[in-house]
């Protein structure tokens, strides 16, 4: 459970603690988890920079800046990672069929299975 940590962050976090984790764990995103424990989105490097040319401060909460829709698998697939890696997805959540994150894939992870 502490690799998810390394990589979700409650939707309540401002974006200056999701900038914190991004920088900790070199995935160029964070997943962003809702109220009742599921994905409820994920918070990208990008959105970070958007948010600010906005003028967003920085001690805003994840839930007013996340996109809800985002790429995601529901096992642990390297094949199928590769190809969202490859698409430009740094951090892939898989979730269960409640939507609980239950495991991540990262561009190390996959490649590493090489």
């Amino acid at each position: 459970m502490s690799r998810l940590h390394d990589f979700a962050i409650r939707d309540s976090a401002t974006m200056k603690e999701a900038i914190e984790l991004i920088q900790r764990n070199n995935s160029r995103c964070v997943i962003v988890i809702g109220v009742e424990g599921k994905v409820v989105g994920v918070f990208s490097e990008g959105d970070v920079l958007r948010a600010i040319l906005k003028g967003v401060d920085v001690h805003a909460p994840l839930r007013a800046l996340i996109k809800p829709s985002f790429r995601y698998l529901k096992e642990r697939d390297i094949a199928a990672a590769r190809k969202l890696i490859v698409a430009g997805i740094t951090l892939v959540p898989i979730i269960d069929p409640d939507f609980r994150l239950v495991d991540v894939l990262t561009l190390s992870d996959v490649l590493a299975a090489d």
